[in-house]
């Protein structure tokens, strides 16, 4: 590694005062409530054990701990989306954990309020049997009423913490937005266009990292789906786990290398995907005939994941295909001018133009890399003469 490309790694990380306090805030804020969920998940744990449940108790009892299991992922998504957000510099990618910080609040509120019917209805039917001796074998009620006064104020308290930090991070945000600028969007080269395309396709990588999390939170979410009686089939719970993760795996992939026909067929597999969330959405929503709900417990939930993924994924949909008519149209940013990283370095695009063939059926991605090639030698003779 030369010299240049270290001396540019140090600079990346080298984080400004306000950077260094986002970061450690947001590793704080992760960890805090991270113990606080703990806490919650023990106390559950130890609530559940003084009854023997039935299958759709046990399956409400797993259900639970999932949710609490993705409130946990998230706060440690946050870590990873502003660690990568400043070492890139990115401003897109801030605003989007502005965004995600939101919806983890919103997701806050519906478990605070889901979690206190879930440790009422998980023990409906259940055959009382203490393991603790505090607890009289006479009185069913007991753990109840003994867990609910331990684990109440910490949800409380855990969503408090979040509703102050979601204020404290959007003003932090603000500020990383205005130190980084769009700076980042403008080190290519002055054309608009190619600047406008850097952009979208950051907008498209930063909306692929937040689909990577929603479909995998609702893909856990159908853990306990034949324990609790849900219409999902073990077939379709195995499919939305492969599928989910082939797609989210393409679209990565046609993005970063850029391969428009592997985006285009990412297009298409999205937009089936759409079917799919509407159809689930209208299904957990409809009211039942038989009078058995298996919704009734976390149709919540389940809502609030379809709902944002669909609009993700159509948003995703969207920008894909901008991204798309602008490879059509032979604007390729990552092979043509190098990643920002490579960039700064001083390095050369990822593409090697000198052993580009003379032939005339290249294609768009190579001839632009060869224009721009062209470009910069001309640029240097005329330096050179000057």
């Amino acid at each position: 590694m030369s010299n240049k490309q270290i001396n540019s790694n140090e600079d990346t990380w080298n984080l400004s005062v306000l950077g260094k306090i986002t970061l450690i805030s947001i590793i704080l804020q992760a960890i805090v409530i991270t113990i606080l969920e703990a806490f919650v998940i023990y106390f559950h744990v130890n609530f559940v054990s003084q009854y023997k449940l039935n299958p759709i108790g046990e399956g409400i009892s797993e259900a639970d701990l999932i949710y609490h299991a993705i409130f946990g992922i998230s706060l440690f998504f946050q870590v990873l989306l502003v660690i990568d957000a400043l070492r890139h510099r990115n401003s897109v990618q801030i605003v989007a954990l502005v965004i995600f910080n939101l919806l983890s609040l919103a997701y806050a509120g519906i478990q605070l309020f889901q979690h206190q019917i879930l440790e009422v209805l998980v023990t409906l039917n259940a055959t009382y049997s203490p393991t603790n001796p505090i607890f009289s074998q006479d009185d069913m009620d007991a753990p109840k009423y003994y867990y609910e006064l331990m684990m109440i104020p910490l949800e409380h308290t855990i969503f408090g913490l979040i509703c102050v930090f979601s204020v404290y991070l959007a003003f932090m945000s603000y500020m990383l937005t205005k130190e980084f600028g769009w700076k980042n969007y403008k080190i290519y080269t002055a054309n608009p266009q190619v600047r406008n395309a850097l952009l979208i396709l950051t907008i498209l990588q930063t909306l692929i990292k937040m689909d990577v999390f929603f479909i995998g939170s609702y893909a856990l979410q159908l853990i306990p789906s034949q324990k609790i009686g849900y219409y999902s089939s073990v077939i379709e719970i195995a499919l939305v786990f492969f599928f989910g993760t082939f797609m989210l795996l393409m679209a990565w992939f046609s993005v970063s290398m850029e391969m428009k026909y592997l985006l285009l067929s990412v297009i298409n597999l999205y937009s089936v995907s759409l079917i799919y969330w509407a159809f689930r959405f209208i299904t957990i929503n409809l009211p039942t005939q038989s009078g058995f709900d298996p919704y009734e417990f976390t149709r919540r939930f389940l809502t609030f994941f379809l709902v944002v993924t669909f609009v993700l994924v159509l948003i995703t949909v969207h920008y894909s295909i901008i991204c798309f008519r602008n490879m059509m149209r032979g604007i390729y940013i990552f092979a043509v001018y190098g990643r920002p990283e490579n960039e700064a370095a001083g390095g050369s695009p990822s593409s090697d133009t000198d052993n580009l063939e003379s032939s005339k059926h290249i294609s768009k991605k190579e001839n632009a890399i060869r224009q721009h090639q062209i470009l910069i030698r001309q640029q240097h003779d005329n330096a050179v003469l000057v």
